[in-house]
């Protein structure tokens, strides 16, 4: 240090060495509280991330929760002067141990010191080596880059009183021996994967901050594309006015938002230099990197150096793992890079990805290898990769890859292969392009068949028979499905390994679908062991699946569970975390926890499913959109509801689904229309509804059709229609032992007969439906019906005809169903002005409702937020304009001091329940 600190040549801005100020509104995270509790051997806390995780925020509100007691130094670039920076650190310390360190200051005051390790010589030696514990804050650590200063740092660190630990605030890591502290253990980290935002997180930060409802399916898609970073949802949470402009948002941020790109400008426009500026753009390509592929794809010999120097910059560049040898750019990060390298380097890109392509498949990563090929339009390349790993990508249910592959090569190209057409026409059927599927075989067989020799060409009829066999059981033609089955069976397969069991796996669909309960689920066992000799993960978990279906048909959902366990525990066993087939396996599993009302881990299963898809696209949500409009129906969050009914109702309208899915989609539209009564929905959807033949209903998903149809004619009150459809489908559920269905048959036959004055015969099925639901679990199912199950239920108490296990369950189902909100007296209630002026006039009224009283639509606009609807959904109802209902609920926030809806629907629900007797 070679200039002299004197008084008069620096001042002291007090602001630098307080904490910094607190957000308005700050969520508590308190999950580092026992980090932050158990310090007391750590010299060092390392908080490293780049911008906008919440470093400062978070250490400041920990601290102060815990009541710790803290110094601050908010660094700024000129703070690099070493005799700055130790001003600072004086008085920092002075002001923290109460004026232990007189001696130093005026030393430094007066005469200075002729070195930075000097002046903390005295600093040290003049701090006692015993005290409360302190903790030093040094924020933004990252802008100091004097040598001096991180040797005196590391010295610090070397020689501080045991009961002062030095808290590093930091983008980057500081080069002050971090390697060896963390070897001896004498330093605790928090990295940017700690600091993100988990699920729940994000949606307390939501529920604070907006004022419309967001559905946790959409937090979690939010949450997952920014990866937790707090700032990217700070900016979700300001630009969205609504739940529609919010799911715009996020559907947007794969592509990039001009605001993140904005932000990504200012941080690079003067950290990194045109050599970096250029790798970042070249490497962008590439969704996970080490210093070899950089090398191999920039052409740099420095490739290496110039990584180190990109992390040292605090970049969004992310560790896959602890070895410090792999990386990632952040998401929104990338959509960045390759937005500039698409506009810079436009000339590029072709031959980057067919660099990257021939690279990763040097290196034995082919699924890389393919994906690069695709995007570098590079069709010998593909077909090389196929040849080769096609089989591979088809085992392990890389679909979506497939069809990208398929979808860049020439039809020739396929015809030409029959592994090739084999895999083509598999992915096609898997995407429901079943008419595609005979056109890609036919092909195939009109090249092939002059130049195969007759055994080649049995073995290709087989193979090409299994597919077939599986698109005949897809459009409900079991008897053809068996038929092409058993001709797969009669060859070993060829081109196709798990082309028997494929076929294995059709006959066992087939005979569950025909209603041959036992021998489907010993079929499907053999599938099983199949596949696990054949190590085909996806054909396994399949087999199980299947396994757990028929048992949940048998009425063993116990059983069910325990299959899906057995198939969980493979998946984990063997790595599988990515394979599609594992959405299937948490959608039926999430179907067991709505029918056992455990909704917190339907919905967790629902959730999952979406993430595990999420590449695929939205039209291969629509079964777990159907779970989560039961689940929210449950819960009473009918805008909810509402909105996952209509995104099933669009996406049935635009695509085609196997009957199973659509008749699950039904009951979940038909179960909320009715709710809301919603006659006109009901009385469309008989006209376009699959026709109902009971006498075909020999599976649960035929059954779930008919029992909408009666569901519909019930809510209608044509009860006549509706009662031989369900006595029909009754007759053939018993017939072959569809257990869970005669349950649910029995569930609405007691509705039907209870709403049409039959009283005896309500009771009868009803007890009938008890007694099955002590097999079977069953409670979603009970619930499904509404509000008249509390006076069944009541009624058949009340007539003491069922025993002791039967009468706790019916109990708890009245519990459960008086929970449950019913949508339409929601909606009434707020059109009655009789019951208004009831709740004004009460003398338990909140004072501000009386001195501040509120217009009829007001009212109404309450009583709709109560009911769940968001914004949209309210002008929808009152048939206004948004811009109108924005203005009643400001008025009414105003009116009665509220600042979120959720105060507004805590109010409303005060208020209504005492008139709804709720």
């Amino acid at each position: 240090m070679t200039t002299t600190i004197k008084p008069e040549s620096l001042t002291l801005i007090k602001a630098k060495i307080m904490p910094p100020p607190r957000p308005a509104r700050l969520l508590e995270r308190e999950k580092f509280d026992d980090l932050l509790h158990e310090i007391d051997p750590v010299n060092l806390i390392l908080v490293q991330a780049p911008a906008g995780y919440g470093k400062t925020t978070m250490i400041d509100d920990r601290l102060n929760a815990l009541g710790a007691n803290a110094a601050w130094f908010r660094l700024d670039a000129q703070d690099n002067l070493s005799e700055q920076f130790a001003f600072y650190v004086a008085h920092t310390l002075n002001e923290a141990t109460r004026g232990a360190c007189p001696e130093t200051l005026r030393t430094l005051n007066q005469q200075g010191y002729p070195t930075l390790q000097t002046f903390l010589t005295d600093l040290l030696s003049e701090l006692p080596l015993e005290g409360d514990p302190l903790l030093v804050v040094l924020d933004d650590y990252h802008l100091i880059t004097n040598t001096e200063i991180h040797s005196g740092v590391t010295f610090l660190l070397r020689h501080l009183p045991p009961y002062i630990t030095l808290v590093l605030l930091s983008r980057t890591t500081p080069p002050i021996g971090v390697a060896q502290l963390r070897m001896q253990g004498r330093m605790l980290e928090i990295t940017a994967k700690d600091l993100s935002f988990s699920a729940d997180e994000a949606q307390a930060y939501f529920e604070q901050r907006l004022r419309f409802e967001v559905s946790r399916e959409s937090i979690e898609r939010a949450n997952r594309r920014v990866e937790g970073w707090v700032s990217a949802l700070q900016l979700l949470a300001a630009t969205a006015s609504t739940g529609v402009e919010f799911n715009e948002y996020v559907e947007q941020l794969h592509s990039g938002n001009h605001y993140i790109f904005d932000y990504f400008d200012e941080l690079t426009r003067t950290s990194i230099d045109n050599e970096q500026r250029l790798f970042l753009l070249r490497t962008s390509v590439l969704e996970r990197f080490n210093a070899l592929m950089v090398m191999r794809l920039a052409q740099q010999q420095d490739g290496q150096f110039l990584l180190n120097s990109l992390l040292n910059l605090g970049l969004f560049i992310v560790p896959l793992d602890s070895s410090g040898l792999w990386f990632r750019y952040h998401p929104l990060f990338a959509a960045y890079l390759r937005h500039m390298q698409a506009c810079v380097l436009p000339d590029e890109t072709a031959r980057l990805h067919q660099r990257a392509s021939d690279a990763w498949r040097e290196m034995g990563f082919f699924e890389d290898a393919a994906r690069h090929a695709v995007l570098a339009k590079d069709q010998q390349r593909i077909k090389d990769i196929l040849l080769s790993c096609g089989r591979d990508f088809f085992t392990e249910g890389q679909f979506n890859l497939l069809q990208r592959c398929f979808d860049a090569l020439n039809k020739e190209v396929i015809a030409d292969h029959p592994i090739l057409t084999l895999l083509r026409a598999w992915v096609a059927q898997g995407q429901y392009q079943w008419s595609e599927v005979e056109s890609w075989l036919k092909a195939a067989e009109q090249h092939l068949k002059t130049h195969c020799s007759e055994e080649e060409w049995e073995a290709i009829t087989g193979e090409f028979n299994a597919v077939r066999a599986q698109v005949a059981m897809n459009v409900g033609d079991a008897e053809r499905a068996q038929t092409f089955a058993k001709s797969a069976l009669a060859h070993d397969p060829v081109y196709l390994p798990t082309s028997r069991t494929a076929a294995s796996s059709v006959i066992g669909e087939s005979l569950f679908v025909q209603g041959h309960l036992k021998e489907a689920i010993n079929r499907m066992q053999d599938t099983e062991q199949l596949a696990l000799a054949e190590h085909a993960h996806q054909n396994v978990i399949w087999a199980l699946c299947q396994q757990s279906e028929i048992s949940v048909a048998q009425g063993y959902l116990q059983k069910a569970y325990n299959i899906q366990e057995k198939a969980l525990q493979y998946a984990e066993d063997h790595s599988l975390e990515r394979l599609p087939i594992l959405e299937f396996l948490y959608r039926i599993r999430s179907q067991i926890m709505w029918e056992w009302h455990h909704l917190e881990s339907a919905e967790r299963c629902a959730l999952k499913g979406i993430e595990i898809l999420e590449s695929q696209g939205e039209r291969w949500f629509i079964q777990s959109y159907v779970m989560l409009a039961k689940i929210a129906q449950a819960r009473g969050r009918q805008s909810l509801c509402a909105d996952y009914v209509q995104k099933i109702h669009k996406m049935l309208a635009s695509g085609e689904y196997h009957i199973d899915w659509t008749a699950n989609a039904h009951a979940a539209m038909l179960s909320y229309w009715d709710a809301v009564r919603d006659k006109e929905s009901i009385q469309r959807w008989l006209t376009a509804a699959p026709e109902p033949t009971p006498e075909q209903a020999t599976n649960h998903f035929t059954q779930c059709n008919i029992r909408n149809w009666a569901r519909a004619y019930v809510s209608l009150g044509d009860f006549d229609k509706a009662l031989p459809l369900l006595e029909g489908i009754q007759s053939m559920a018993e017939q072959f032992g569809l257990k869970t269905d005669i349950n649910r048959n029995h569930i609405h036959l007691s509705q039907l007969y209870w709403l049409n004055e039959q009283r005896e015969e309500a009771l009868r099925h009803m007890a009938i439906a008890l007694k099955l639901a002590s097999t079977t679990g069953a409670v979603g199912s009970f619930l499904r019906i509404g509000k008249v199950l509390i006076n069944i239920l009541k009624a058949l108490i009340s007539e003491e005809q069922l025993d002791e296990m039967e009468k706790q369950r019916a109990e708890r189902l009245i519990q459960l169903a008086q929970q449950q909100r019913d949508f339409s007296r929601a909606i009434r209630i707020s059109l009655d002005e009789a019951i208004i002026q009831d709740i004004i006039d009460r003398p338990d009224v909140p004072e501000l409702i009386r001195t501040s009283p509120l217009t009829r639509r007001e009212w109404q606009v309450l009583s709709l937020i109560h009911a769940g609807l968001s914004n949209d959904q309210i002008a929808e109802h009152m048939k206004v304009a948004p811009t109108t209902v924005k203005t009643h609920i400001r008025s009414l926030y105003q009116k009665q001091n509220i600042t979120h809806r959720s105060e507004a629907i805590n109010l409303a629900r005060d208020l209504l329940s005492k008139i709804q007797g709720e």
